[in-house]
């Protein structure tokens, strides 16, 4: 069905059978570098064989085998709105959604950057979470599996390994709407360090986001403090990988011809950047940068951009206002903005995506204004520079609603209001509607609002998401007005500052003891 290589295909008889079960289509899960690496651990085990699953392949894409002849159905969930995808394929499977209701079948399990967020929305659907950096779990599965006599044996076993959460047996306690206190053991995040196996592509396929890159990790985590920003809460500290450990890596993308996709939420901050471009340059690999942190492009990067003839790019400047944007954590101003732009368009940068989001803490309608503003000026110095290129292109930019998620910095804040947030989008995008070679994009505010009312939900939550994956979303809204709780709840208000949240069950301590300074020590 699938035109690939790399597929790894074993015996299941013997082994732990794991489906990996990524809950969108195959386009977007074979661009998750995350599925990548989960298949090739669990396939590296030689215990266990791991077979995968999207909701456009109902059956395994190795053996078509149904998802109930597996051991464990391994859900791999990176965004809230894939747990409706989730209920949805146990329900096609006629896997029944809680935990309690289940006598036999697959063991239930989810992980991923959602799972790691805040498992509660789905947490009574799941036998087992893992938090965290999954590359440990092999081993642990495969230990508990053989050495179990059965199901209660089995989690037992599991009980206490890093990353390893039993939603069974860490329960929160209600006292009217919130939440009292959590019972029971509370799990770590798992972190991996050192970091010296990076993920990368282990199937190649054309039909992914990414089809003509071959993707490779060169730093895990964040050395930054943005307050909308989850990444470095939860893949605490930064872990550039060391230069050595990235040449096999290399070598195998070397082979297939495909430009080298680089990882990372700051290229620029590997400290041996430019031992590794060399080791690049020396391969013939063309490079394709992630999304460049402003205020940080070298000159060094530039030229093995122009080398690679590399015509996009991916920039966030986030909001419009300098005051704003130091705010919520990025220390750039509007001229460091203008002069990067310069530089990659000189460089050969054709096309500029730029992200924004409205409903900060602290917005006002000035700043709104500032976003037209710096788009404007952002059009008019691409364009100038452009001209001198005798090519022009197109800057796109993309809108979104903020939404304060759990473990960031703002995951009490308020989301803004649907209404509002429209009529805030609407006027960044009349505000551009007359200029040339620049589109402008947005997710509906709506979408944002059922994001965050997943995001920080609790057990609670669940019936509604089962709600949502027997309905069309065209009809979601009327789910939500037939739901017996306000979803205003989750979704809109204001958390207080002493206030018990969903996810505060378990513990970031240890994690926190390998942080590595921030954004000042960089």
């Amino acid at each position: 069905m699938w035109d690939e290589t790399g597929a790894i295909r074993k015996d299941p008889g013997g082994r732990l059978n794991v489906a990996l079960v990524y809950p969108n289509t195959y386009r977007v899960g074979m661009s998750n570098l995350g599925l990548h690496t989960m298949y090739r651990v669990l396939n590296d085990h030689p215990s266990i064989v791991c077979e995968r699953f999207f909701t456009d392949s109902p059956r395994s894409v190795e053996s078509s085998r149904a998802l109930q002849d597996f051991h464990i159905a391994a859900f791999s969930v990176s965004y809230e709105l894939d747990w409706i995808n989730m209920v949805r394929i146990l329900l096609d499977n006629r896997i029944p959604v809680r935990r309690e209701d289940r006598t036999g079948g697959p063991i239930v399990m989810a992980g991923g950057a959602a799972a790691t967020i805040n498992p509660e929305p789905v947490a009574d659907a799941l036998d087992f979470c893992f938090l965290g950096e999954g590359e440990p779990l092999g081993d642990a599965l495969a230990d508990a599996f053989f050495a179990s006599d059965g199901y209660q044996e089995f989690l037992d076993r599991l009980a206490g390994v890093p990353g390893i959460y039993l939603p069974a047996q860490t329960l929160p306690v209600y006292e009217g709407e919130r939440i009292r206190e959590f019972t029971g053991p509370k799990p770590v995040i798992s972190v991996v360090k050192p970091f010296d196996n990076p993920g990368h592509s282990i199937i190649l396929t054309d039909k992914t986001v990414f089809q003509d890159m071959f993707l490779t990790e060169i730093a895990r985590g964040c050395p930054f403090n943005c307050k909308f920003c989850t990444a470095r809460e939860i893949y605490s500290p930064f872990r550039p990988v060391d230069v050595d450990r990235l040449l096999p890596v290399l070598d195998k993308a070397a082979r297939t011809g495909r430009k080298l996709g680089l990882v990372s939420t700051s290229l620029n901050n590997h400290p041996r950047l430019t031992r590794l471009l060399e080791e690049i340059d020396a391969r013939g690999l063309k490079i394709a940068p992630p999304s460049l942190r402003l205020g940080m492009i070298s000159e060094e990067l530039l030229s093995y951009m122009k080398a690679s003839k590399v015509n996009e790019v991916t920039l966030a400047p986030e909001v419009g206002s300098d005051t704003l944007r130091v705010a919520l954590g990025k220390r750039v101003s509007g001229e460091e903005i203008l002069r990067d732009v310069t530089s990659l368009v000189r460089s050969g940068i054709r096309d500029i995506k730029l992200y924004f989001m409205v409903g900060l803490p602290g917005e006002e309608q000035e700043d709104i204004d500032a976003a037209i503003d710096l788009v404007k000026r952002i059009r008019q110095t691409f364009i100038q520079v452009s001209r001198g290129n005798r090519r022009i292109g197109r800057v796109s930019v993309s809108i979104n609603t903020m939404i304060p998620k759990p473990h960031s910095r703002y995951e009490r804040a308020a989301l803004l209001e649907p209404g509002e947030a429209k009529k805030r989008i609407r006027k960044i995008v009349k505000g551009l509607k007359s200029q040339s070679n620049v589109t402008v994009g947005f997710e509906g505010p709506k979408w944002a609002y059922i994001q965050a009312m997943i995001a920080r939900g609790d057990r609670r939550v669940l019936d509604v998401l089962v709600e949502f994956a027997a309905h069309d979303p065209s009809r979601w809204q009327e789910v939500l007005r037939n739901w017996p709780r306000n979803p205003d709840y989750y979704a809109l208000r204001e958390h207080e500052p002493d206030e018990i949240l969903p996810w505060s069950f378990y513990s970031l301590f240890e994690h926190d003891q390998c942080r590595d300074g921030g954004e000042d020590a960089i």
